[in-house]
C-alpha cells in the first residue's frame, strides 16, 4: 500500500496528484538535485511521467483517491 502525499518533499511510494493532468499517482523515483520526481500513473497500465516538478505536486482529494480505486 502506498503512502499518503504529506506535502513536503516526496517520497518513493507516495500517493499524489499534480496540477498539469488527472489522476492519483505512486512516485516511483527522485531527483533530489532537480526537484523532479518520475510519476506512475495509478491506474495499473505502468505508465510512467517522467520529470514531474515537487511544485505541481499535491495531495490528492478523495474524490480523486475514489475515481483511482474504482
Amino acid at each position: 500500500m502506498a503512502a499518503e502525499y504529506s506535502g513536503n518533499i516526496p517520497k518513493r511510494g507516495d500517493r499524489v496528484a499534480t496540477t498539469q493532468q488527472e489522476g492519483v499517482f505512486e512516485v516511483v523515483d527522485i531527483n533530489s538535485l532537480m526537484q523532479t520526481v518520475n510519476l506512475k500513473l495509478d491506474d495499473g497500465q505502468g505508465h510512467v511521467i517522467r520529470n514531474v516538478p515537487w511544485t505541481s505536486l499535491k495531495v490528492p482529494d478523495r474524490k480523486q483517491e475514489r475515481a483511482a480505486h474504482s
